[in-house]
């Protein structure tokens, strides 16, 4: 009898120890994935828009109510994510946390709110899901009408109540803790913790096996290393990321490493001379080949020549460039380089150009201008095709310098159409010759494209040393 209760407890023991195993290995699958007895991830099945766009969700199941992290891509996602819930429980949802504004994370909303649940989220996170989420609709409408068909019943619903630095909730014999470490992936990035657990769901902080979205305008590169840091900081058993399975801290460094190494890259690129296409062309990332969502490493080499660019290039003169504009490209340092400003706007398109190299040049005058529209024709990196119609004088800095003025359209082989008007003037200082070319698009709109021209030549009036 005592060899059979032994035999009976070794395969008992046996069981357990391979539902354990089988547990955890489950950490690292799709859909819903049990984290805990009372915390659970549903994990995106893959990047499509129908699998909603590879953004992972959450709950967190207490003995009086739920909380829900993020709410998916559109409603059928969210009442996906809402069948789970009650797979497990019937208790109340209660809360809702966005992790931040993006769609794949808040269209949903609606579904919860009708459950009676109240949504959280940072201010910053408000302001921008009622600022972007018609232009994104817009942009389904007219370029993914497949996409749109699944979210044109979308009506975001923005949060109910915001976070500040941090939040502890009670859900009844469990806690869950939203925190905010400051701008990061977007301006309002929330993660959420359940500390007794040691397991937290990392919104878009971290993406794992996808390639991270660096490129919204509220990030913040540095403080996300920080807050990487923090949330590595704390030990998690295991983490949740906004992307991509879950598993446990190490996911973490990896995210830190490839911002690190992909700004580290980028960076070394514009010092040696690569523009934003053939940087674009030319750079990977160390240990990411593979990841899901690569046509998001365009935009995030595109993010950091924006961030960085400035600061990387140092020239040793300046502008006063208007709010609005961004550096959309950049190449050398203070001794010889180039950078580039362009605003979209209900204007029209505007672009502005600074390049400056050592010369020995005492003066400048009309032909140096031509020299360098003949040097740009025949370079490869050109978009455009300049035709010259005739010169004028401008005014840079304190002095009045010859310029060249003409019409501009797109070089064949780019796959862009459009034309407008170009000025391109030069200066000396200090040793350097500072070239200025200045273009806007206006749809052909010749009243406009007068004013593009005349504000941007306001702007190139400014220069002056550092």
């Amino acid at each position: 009898m005592m060899k059979v209760d032994r035999w009976i407890l070794a395969a008992v023991f046996a069981a357990l120890l391979a539902a354990g195993c089988s547990r955890q290995a489950d950490i690292g699958g799709t859909g819903l994935v049990r984290l805990d007895e009372r915390v659970y991830a549903l994990i995106a099945y893959g990047p499509s828009s129908s699998e909603g766009l590879g953004a992972n969700s959450g709950f967190i199941v207490g003995d009086e109510s739920v909380l829900v992290i993020d709410s998916r891509f559109s409603y059928n996602h969210a009442r996906q994510l809402l069948k789970a819930i009650r797979s497990v429980t019937d208790l109340p949802v209660r809360y809702l946390v966005n992790t931040h504004y993006h769609p794949d994370h808040t269209w949903g909303n609606s579904i919860f709110r009708a459950e009676g649940a109240m949504i959280l989220a940072r201010p910053e996170t408000s302001i921008e899901m009622e600022r972007f989420s018609p232009i994104y609709m817009e942009y389904y409408k007219e370029r993914k009408p497949d996409v749109f068909e699944m979210i044109k019943e979308v009506e975001p619903a923005l949060p109910d109540s915001f976070v500040t630095d941090e939040l502890s909730l009670d859900l009844g014999g469990i806690e869950a803790v939203v925190t905010f470490y400051g701008p990061a992936h977007t301006a309002g990035d929330l993660t959420v913790a359940v500390p007794s657990k040691r397991i937290v769901f990392t919104g878009g902080l971290v993406s794992n096996g996808y390639h991270p979205n660096m490129g919204d305008q509220g990030a913040d590169f540095g403080n996300w290393l920080a807050a990487l840091d923090k949330l590595a900081g704390a030990k998690p058993k295991i983490a949740v990321p906004g992307q991509g399975p879950a598993g446990d801290a190490g996911m973490i460094d990896l995210q830190r490493n490839y911002i690190i190494d992909l700004t580290g890259l980028t960076v070394d690129a514009i010092r040696r001379g690569r523009n934003l296409s053939r940087s674009i062309l030319e750079i990977k990332v160390p240990g990411a080949d593979g990841y899901l969502q690569e046509n998001l490493l365009p935009f995030n080499i595109q993010a950091i020549y924006r961030m960085k660019a400035l600061e990387v290039v140092a020239p040793r003169v300046e502008m006063d460039i208007p709010a609005g504009f961004v550096v959309s490209d950049a190449v050398g340092g203070p001794d010889a380089g180039m950078i580039q400003w362009i605003l979209q706007s209900d204007t029209g398109y505007l672009e502005l150009e600074l390049s400056w190299q050592p010369t020995r040049r005492t003066e400048v005058i009309l032909e140096d201008i031509y020299d360098k529209l003949a040097r740009y024709a025949g370079s490869e990196d050109g978009l455009y095709e300049l035709v010259a119609d005739g010169s004028k004088k401008m005014i840079v800095g304190e002095e009045t310098t010859p310029a060249a003025i003409g019409r501009w359209k797109y070089r064949q082989g780019t796959g862009a159409g459009g034309e407008g008007a170009w000025s391109w003037t030069m200066i000396l200082m200090d040793g350097k010759i500072y070239s200025v070319r200045i273009l806007t698009n206006t749809g052909n709109d010749h009243k406009l494209e007068e004013l593009n021209i005349a504000a941007l030549e306001q702007v190139v009036s400014t220069l002056r040393r550092k």
